[in-house]
């Protein structure tokens, strides 16, 4: 289940940032102020590497510590 909610949390992150780079690209800002594109480009870039991080802990632990089924 959690490795699901970080696979959801990974692929909104990644729209949110390829937003705001659009939105800088095209010179089209989010809501008329440049600095929310910035915002979101950074800030889903910096959140998805996080999120990158956290599932690639988890996979290490699931595989030192496999689930014992009877």
């Amino acid at each position: 289940m959690s490795k699901i909610r970080i696979g959801a949390g990974l692929i909104g992150n990644l729209i949110i940032c390829f937003w705001g780079v659009n939105s800088l690209l095209t010179g089209d800002p989010v809501f008329n102020h440049s600095i929310f594109s910035y915002l979101f480009a950074i800030g889903g870039f910096i959140s998805f590497i996080a999120l990158i991080i956290e599932l690639r802990k988890k996979e290490r632990a699931d595989k030192e510590n496999p689930p014992s089924n009877p």
